[in-house]
């Protein structure tokens, strides 16, 4: 989804002031849902509640910045053409800073909850388990987050109807499977959010998964383009022309 310019910031026809825009707008509201959704997290206790968060992220903040809150989600639009190169770039930057700003002001507040998200009691006893979880989780998710951004396999039509569709597929990735650590299948919320962890309370542990954290959903995303790209698009048009 390309950020649109909103009623903030009046510029001209001059297509240098709107790509200024909404790179602005970039910076400042996917930053801003990026840290919603990671406070969603850290917050509630359920799925449905973060799913719920996310829902009104994509809304609230979603329509003026695009709505990607995670590298990999920049990843599929980048590669679908939805965004260019160098906004990719800005995405992947608030989104990081994001991360780490949750990691480093929101994290200590709920660093005492169990369902605290990447934290696990014996991490280096479930390495297979968390990488199986969140490959599995990443390629039910994001193999929608797919076939939503793409124009020609599109489900929905409307902002409110594709926000709704992805907290629901949101919800059921990790219902199922996000087992291991309460994860985000979120590369920046996994670095933020542990990187800190270690920082305030000195349990590196911590981290011995968070290389599982992050090349799990990189390894399922991955998974899940091939399986758009190399299947299921060609299947699709194949009974289109049938």
């Amino acid at each position: 989804m390309e950020p649109i310019v909103n009623e903030f910031s009046q510029v001209n026809d001059d297509s240098v002031e709107k790509e200024k825009a909404q790179i602005t707008n970039i910076i400042v509201f996917e930053t801003t849902g990026t840290l919603l959704l990671i406070y969603g997290a850290l917050a509630t206790e359920t799925n449905f509640g973060v799913a719920l968060v996310y829902f009104i992220g994509l809304v609230v903040c979603g329509r003026l910045s695009g709505g990607y809150f995670n590298p990999i989600c920049t990843l599929i639009g980048y590669i679908d053409g939805s965004i260019s190169k160098k906004k990719a770039i800005y995405y992947v930057g608030a989104q990081t800073v994001a991360g780490l700003i949750a990691g480093m002001l929101l994290m200590p507040m709920f660093a005492y909850k169990q369902t605290l998200p990447y934290f696990e009691r014996l991490p280096s006893h479930q390495v297979f388990g968390t990488m199986m979880s969140e490959i599995a989780g990443s390629i039910i998710f994001f193999t929608f987050i797919q076939i939503q951004t793409a124009e020609n396999t599109k489900i929905t039509s409307t902002p409110v109807q594709s926000a709704i569709f992805v907290s629901v597929i949101y919800f059921v990735a990790r219902q199922y499977t996000a087992t291991m650590g309460n994860s985000l299948f979120n590369p920046s919320a996994a670095f933020g959010l542990q990187l800190f962890y270690g920082i305030y309370y000195g349990k590196w542990d911590q981290m011995v998964n968070l290389l599982m954290y992050i090349l799990g959903p990189w390894i399922g995303a991955l998974l899940a383009i091939t399986f758009f790209w190399k299947i299921y698009t060609p299947t699709l048009v194949s009974k289109q022309s049938n």
